[in-house]
């Protein structure tokens, strides 16, 4: 209690700000792609119980495995962005705590069961009976995704300070639609990392058998990772119409406020995304011998154009069109999505055959570079969420200039 009365320190050069949020960014990464991570070698493990495929078993075991690696690097990242916003943002730390305890005690309470049980499922691959291992891995990616479900409650609340405590935080407007798309996009975005190191993996291997598993590895991300993509815009939507309906200050800062141009080059970087995607699709149909379409033809020009439109800033839209934006954007994931479904299917024949192909060259161009705008569309998310709060950090309710103040509780907190 007489820490939280100590007035704030301001850190030199850099602002209070600026080392938080950076921080906090490479921890929202590493923590994001453990979701993803754990999601998907869950599922390829999953289909290598039902079908025995040894390439989805080796997939499963990779990303668990980069989950294992990065897993105490998040948490440590954790520990210091807690520090600096204990340190230099004692206000709002306490008051969001006091908030939240019985989330926060559970949230991390959860570490206790989750880290023993993630060092035996990695280190138990071919030592466990395989539908108990995939059972075992089950547990871990629930209680990965149990962590985000509580955090989220938090995150809704910095935006709508309406409800607080372990379970009445989910009744805060923006909390579903936020929740989804965190979801959604940790498993998206991932991946498309996926899809796009597979790529680079194919790049100079000269062993056939490992460019053609790399080659299929990367198809398979990338059908996963896009079809994903697709869904964030519809929930997006929804959240942009909560927003609208609940806090219109801060949806106003998003729309045509001082976020606006982020929200302007989000778009851009979605189209760089479903563009990319669909040259991906196409240039790899041609590669792998299964010939060009119409559809896969047309897909790259009216994606390109959809989202061209999505991204006309207000200033060149009058207000009585501004709904083109949406017309534009939902003419690009319609195309996109119909383009993924004819190509839907990845042949374990083909990708044997074609690792050489002169049209892989470009799609595995297309990968890395979708890979690394799905990170970027990511954080720039998160980014944007924080700057529309404005000059406030809990929305409508503290300033950020008070949430530096030091924290003084109310006199009936502590007896």
């Amino acid at each position: 209690m007489l820490g939280l009365q100590v007035s704030p320190p301001q850190f030199p050069v850099l602002g209070n700000g600026l080392p938080l949020a950076i921080l906090f960014l490479l921890h929202i990464t590493i923590a994001e792609f453990s979701v993803g991570a754990i999601t998907l070698a869950v599922g390829m493990e999953w289909r290598s119980v039902s079908t025995g495929d040894p390439w989805a078993l080796r997939y499963a075991r990779a990303a668990a495995n980069s989950f294992y690696l990065v897993f105490s690097l998040g948490a440590t990242l954790a520990v210091f962005a807690v520090v600096l916003l204990t340190g230099l943002w004692g206000n709002v730390f306490g008051q969001i705590v006091n908030s939240f305890i019985p989330l926060v005690a559970f949230a991390f309470g959860l570490f206790f069961v989750l880290v023993p049980l993630l060092v035996w499922y990695r280190n138990s691959f071919g030592r466990m009976d395989a539908r108990n291992h995939a059972i075992l891995g089950t547990s871990v990616a629930v209680f990965q995704t149990l962590f985000v479900v509580l955090i989220v409650g938090i995150d809704a609340y910095l935006i709508t300070p309406f409800n607080s405590g372990l379970l009445a935080a989910t009744l805060n407007p923006p909390y579903w639609p936020l929740l989804i798309h965190r979801l959604i996009g940790n498993v998206s975005w991932t991946a498309l990392f996926f899809a796009a190191y597979a790529a680079v993996k194919m790049r100079g291997n000269a062993d056939d058998r490992e460019r053609a598993f790399q080659a299929w590895a990367a198809r398979v991300n990338l059908r996963i990772g896009l079809g994903l993509a697709l869904l964030m815009p519809v929930d997006g939507f929804a959240l942009i119409v909560v927003l609208h309906n609940t806090q219109a200050g801060f949806f106003d800062n998003l729309v045509s406020g001082g976020s606006a141009w982020m929200m302007v080059l989000q778009e851009a970087f979605v189209a760089v995304v479903l563009i990319g995607g669909n040259v991906a699709l196409e240039a790899d149909a041609r590669g792998d011998g299964a010939g060009r379409s119409t559809l896969g033809t047309l897909s790259v020009p009216i994606t390109a154009a959809g989202m061209t439109i999505a991204c006309l800033p207000a200033a060149v839209l009058p207000s009585q069109v501004l709904a083109l934006r949406y017309v534009g954007l939902g003419i690009a994931v319609v195309v996109t999505a119909a383009h993924l479904v004819a190509r839907l299917q990845v042949s374990r024949e083909r990708a044997l055959q074609s690792t050489h192909a002169p049209g892989l060259v470009a799609a595995r161009r297309a990968l890395v570079t979708v890979g690394v705008f799905s990170l970027a569309t990511a954080l720039l998310m998160g980014v944007i969420k924080e700057h529309a709060r404005g000059s406030f950090a809990l929305y409508g309710e503290l300033t950020q200039a008070a949430a530096q103040q030091q924290y003084n509780p109310p006199g009936n907190l502590y007896p």
